[in-house]
């Protein structure tokens, strides 16, 4: 009996507060309502703060209190998650204010925006190439920026994603038996990173990939080309990891590489 008084009160409360706020709202001045909305922004009720933002900000355009306005816009959607638009109205503040004192820090924030609305490496990437190029931009213009620290973790998480991403797309190509493909990617994936985390596995599974075709050719110059191609690769991963985890796999496919191509020239 005592909660449900309680859900009673705490449902009459919450009816008040609404009434008190469609008033004010339909009542206060411009400037009133920023100064409010601030202060809903400051404790934390980004609804009401972002009814009254989102009301005024369009009013307050080339007046006293525009900038504060968009300011606090932009921030009420990042504190609410909503990247998209937090890192298109931290955008608009930095354009439209230029010589605003919150510049740098609100070219910093969208491109933190941008960097929060990164996918996951298997999806598209857009948002993850438009996060590095805001960072680049940034970090051109504000090198000493006290930002700067988390520029680089942002833009080295975001590098690394997209190196995952590429190394994937090339051995699916190798799961998927598509091995001429998975050559070339593989190939062009260690010209593009050389030193990634996914270096090995990429030079080994390029060998695996061109041993696979170099055995599913049909006898001629073409086959021996490839089984060259498979001595050519195991040296490649050899000279780079003489002890790698996958060593023994790597020369397993070179000796029977070489043991072919002696059968093929006699």
């Amino acid at each position: 009996m005592f909660k449900k008084y309680l859900i009673y009160c705490f449902s009459l409360l919450l009816l008040a507060s609404c009434n008190q706020f469609g008033k004010f709202q339909r009542s206060a001045s411009p400037e009133e309502k920023l100064t409010k909305a601030i202060e809903y922004f400051n404790k934390k009720d980004y609804y009401k703060a972002g009814v009254l933002l989102e009301e005024i900000t369009p009013i307050l355009k080339g007046k006293q209190g525009a900038e504060e306005a968009s300011y606090y816009f932009a921030y009420n959607y990042y504190r609410q998650k909503q990247y998209v638009m937090s890192a298109y109205y931290f955008k608009d503040f930095y354009l439209t204010y230029p010589r605003s004192t919150r510049v740098e820090e609100t070219m910093f924030m969208h491109a933190k925006s941008l960097y929060f609305n990164s996918p996951e490496y298997n999806l598209d990437q857009e948002y993850t190439y438009n996060a590095l190029k805001a960072i680049t931009t940034f970090a051109d213009r504000y090198p000493k920026s006290q930002f700067m620290e988390e520029c680089t973790k942002m833009a080295d998480e975001l590098n690394a994603k997209l190196i995952t991403k590429a190394y994937q797309s090339a051995y699916l190509y190798y799961k998927t038996q598509n091995y001429k493909s998975a050559t070339i990617a593989l190939t062009n994936f260690l010209k593009d990173y050389p030193t990634s985390d996914y270096t090995e596995s990429a030079l080994y599974y390029r060998i695996a990939a061109q041993l696979k075709l170099a055995k599913n050719s049909i006898g001629g110059e073409k086959q021996i080309e490839r089984f060259y191609e498979v001595i050519d690769y195991y040296q490649q991963y050899v000279d780079r990891f003489p002890k790698g985890n996958f060593a023994k796999e790597a020369l397993e496919s070179y000796d029977y590489a070489v043991e072919q191509l002696n059968n093929l020239k006699k």
